[in-house]
């Protein structure tokens, strides 16, 4: 009894944090319409040397989802002192729109920041860019996609580091959402593999941290994988993270609740563990300056299916 106590008051102070963690600012970054889309940017107190920015993007299928997401990770991002920047972007449910516009206002979104480094103190040669789910191949998309609007030029939103979390790594068939990327690509003229990430590998994408589970239903291990034996054969530096038992959304703090886990009895260890690796990354790669130990709670576990113990 006195476990289920502690670990309820562990969550609850887990859940009190969430709920307090806001962005220092929302800025309008791109209007279409009547539809404005903002920035949620958090500012740290003291910034890294390295003059680093990053930019997470909230996944949901193309279809839904909120910056909301990345909150956590974007405060300790910005606590370590990095500038973080959480976009909004049209979504097919809310603005009937189709995984051209997602596409598309990506490229605005981190363009929006790199012709506004000064003004954030960042350095636009230091902007790396990251996502998960659909997320995650936005944030990849940035790294091969032409332009889709001619106010840009790829070099305007062009990440130089990548982190990415059970990203979509292709939409083939044997990747994710295949038949209606197809349909919306071709009503606008376009082939699918124009928009698919693992079919694009080639030198110019920035070094990557993948981070996946491997009961994810939505990326599969062997297209992992491939894209990482693609990514070896271009030259390009993968790091791909397999974490067993876990599935899809697996690094959401609220994930034990999605694997049935009863409300308030579970503290998810994959949370901490990848905001860990994701922390490391970026030492590793110099954008922050100095090592650090994520603090795990004693209570935490991973909630994994029995079916995958």
């Amino acid at each position: 009894m006195k476990r289920i106590i502690l670990t309820s008051f562990i969550i609850f102070l887990a859940l009190q944090l969430f709920a307090q963690v806001k962005p220092t600012e929302k800025v309008v970054y791109k209007e279409i319409g009547d539809v404005k889309l903002k920035h949620h940017i958090f500012i740290p107190k003291e910034q890294d040397k390295s003059r680093g920015a990053v930019v997470l993007i909230h996944g949901g299928g193309w279809n839904s989802g909120s910056p909301k997401a990345f909150y956590l990770q974007a405060q300790h991002l910005a606590d370590r002192g990095l500038v973080v920047f959480s976009p909004e972007y049209r979504l097919r449910k809310k603005h009937g729109t189709t995984i051209y516009e997602c596409v598309e206002d990506t490229q605005e979104a981190i363009a929006f920041v790199r012709k506004n480094a000064e003004k954030y103190g960042i350095d636009p040669n230091k902007i790396a860019v990251g996502g998960g789910s659909a997320g995650g191949h936005l944030a990849l998309s940035a790294a091969f996609i032409d332009p889709l609007t001619n106010k840009l030029n790829q070099k305007d939103y062009a990440p130089n580091l990548l982190v990415l979390f059970n990203p979509v790594l292709g939409t083939s068939k044997e990747g994710y959402g295949h038949r209606k990327v197809a349909e919306e690509l071709s009503a606008k003229g376009i082939n699918w593999e124009t928009f698919s990430p693992r079919q694009n590998i080639d030198a110019s994408f920035p070094p990557m941290l993948i981070q996946l589970g491997d009961h994810d239903k939505v990326t599969s291990i062997p297209l992992a994988n491939d894209f990482e034996s693609r990514c070896v054969g271009a030259n390009v530096n993968c790091k791909l993270m397999i974490y067993k038992g876990a599935e899809h959304s697996f690094f959401n703090l609220g994930y034990g609740k999605k694997q049935g886990y009863p409300k308030g009895t579970v503290v998810n260890r994959w949370y901490y563990d990848t905001l860990q690796e994701m922390d490391n990354f970026f030492v590793e790669n110099n954008y922050l300056s100095t090592p650090f130990t994520v603090e795990i709670p004693a209570d935490a576990i991973y909630p994994i299916r029995k079916e995958h113990e």
